[in-house]
C-alpha cells in the first residue's frame, strides 16, 4: 500500500503495519549481511512509532508499560524458580522459558 500523496501519510494504520513488516525484513537482511543495522533498526522503530500514532496511542507510554510488564513477569519468574529451589544461572533457555510461561499465566 502506498502512502497518501497529499499529506505523505497513511490513511489508516493498515499501511503502516505493512511498513513495519518491510522494515523488519530490511533489519534482518542488514543483520545477516553485516549491513547498517543501526539505520535499519531506527527505521523499524520509526515505523512502529508511526503505527502507534495512527492508532492514537502514545508510543512512549506503550513502551514504558511493556517494560514494566516485563519487569513484573521477570520478578515473578524468579520467585517461581527460587520457590522450586533452583537458580536462573543454572538453567538453560528452555527451562527459563517454561518458567516465563508460568509467570505469564499468573501475572
Amino acid at each position: 500500500k502506498k502512502a497518501a500523496k497529499a499529506g505523505f501519510d497513511w490513511p489508516d494504520a493498515a499501511g503502516a503495519f505493512d511498513k513495519v513488516a518491510e522494515e523488519r525484513d530490511e533489519l534482518l537482511q542488514a543483520h545477516r549481511e553485516n549491513g547498517n543495522v543501526e539505520e535499519e533498526l531506527g527505521d523499524l522503530l520509526f515505523a512502529v512509532v508511526n503505527v502507534a500514532r495512527l492508532l492514537k496511542r502514545d508510543p512512549e507510554l506503550c513502551l514504558y508499560d511493556a517494560a514494566e510488564k516485563f519487569a513484573q513477569r521477570f520478578m515473578k519468574m524468579e520467585s517461581l524458580v527460587m520457590a522450586d529451589g533452583l537458580s536462573l544461572k543454572d538453567m538453560n533457555l528452555e527451562q527459563m522459558d517454561a518458567y516465563w510461561e508460568r509467570a505469564k499465566r499468573l501475572f
